[in-house]
């Protein structure tokens, strides 16, 4: 009934805490050295998974001449532009919107366009276990997090019911702990939330239903109208809508929600202050050099 899933690709954001790197570019469409973006780098680490055809990518409308920029246009599948930015749930609204449109009846990957993960097959590895949870009907919603090596206290955490690193169901979700708590977190084996989902689309909209009713009504209205009325719609009830929270005003209040954690092993990182987005930089260069594929955060000094 579901075939190959879908992928949402969230790029929209503005990268302001990076500024002082990577200039006027957001840190999702900057090339370090020439080499390749973390837009680029998110394509190759889903692989063949993120078929063009079935890949919708979210950007701000501001974020045009970046993505020209790029050369990934082909590969982004349909581009979905923000009229602005009203929060992270807003984004998701509008590229879960464009997937239901197309495939009601589809599930969906969703990911981030600035992480970093170094094993990319355990990555991959990760996902297509979920995706057997989603199409036997055992789980709606999968959330992905990874092992934490550390108790960054940046960082997003989940608790979770259950032993072990495979699916088990979602406790509560802890965002932006004190070192203390992300200290405490880490000693209980609490994981760090990566924002990557695996969902049935249908399932991911009724949360929007239950937590974001104003929002889920402007765009399933939104979907009821013609292309061009819908743009103008749209561009008229941006500015109305309240920002929100994904994570906070979707995740945290919903039931339900099963969770699968990437070992440590895979290097995954949130590339989201300076000295991570240089440590792998920097990490880049040393796997230039020596053929190898691994990246490990730096520890959080205390």
């Amino acid at each position: 009934m579901f075939g190959r899933p879908w992928v949402l690709v969230l790029a929209a954001g503005a990268g302001r805490r990076l500024s002082g790197v990577t200039g006027p570019v957001p840190k999702q469409f900057f090339r370090p050295a020439d080499g390749p973006s973390l837009l680029e780098n998110t394509l190759d680490r889903l692989g063949d998974i993120a078929e063009p055809r079935r890949t919708v990518t979210v950007v701000d409308r501001t974020h045009r001449r970046h993505l020209a920029a790029t050369g990934l246009t082909r590969r982004l599948g349909e581009v979905q532009y923000q009229e602005q930015d009203r929060g992270t749930a807003v984004g998701v609204l509008l590229g879960l919107s464009a997937i239901l449109e197309r495939a009601p009846h589809a599930f969906v990957i969703m990911t981030p366009s600035d992480h970093a993960a170094a094993q990319g097959w355990q990555f991959r590895a990760g996902l297509t276990m979920a995706m057997g949870e989603v199409a036997t009907g055992r789980s709606d919603v999968v959330l992905f997090a990874a092992e934490p090596t550390n108790a960054s206290p940046d960082y997003g955490w989940i608790t979770a019911r259950g032993d072990g690193l495979n699916v088990r169901s979602v406790d509560r979700f802890v965002e932006k702990p004190t070192r203390d708590e992300a200290v405490q977190l880490l000693r209980a084996g609490a994981v760090w939330n990566t924002m990557v989902l695996l969902a049935r689309a249908a399932a991911l909209e009724r949360l929007f239903v239950q937590h974001l009713p104003q929002h889920a009504a402007v765009f399933a209205h939104a979907r009821t109208l013609k292309s061009g009325e819908r743009a103008e719609f749209l561009r008229e009830r941006y500015a109305d809508l309240p920002e929100a929270d994904f994570s906070r005003d979707v995740l945290t209040p919903a039931s339900g929600l099963s969770l699968y954690t990437w070992p440590a092993s895979m290097g995954w990182c949130d590339l989201g202050t300076p000295e991570r987005f240089n440590a792998w930089n920097r990490s880049l260069e040393r796997r230039a050099m020596t053929g190898t594929d691994y990246y490990a955060a730096p520890p959080i000094r205390y």
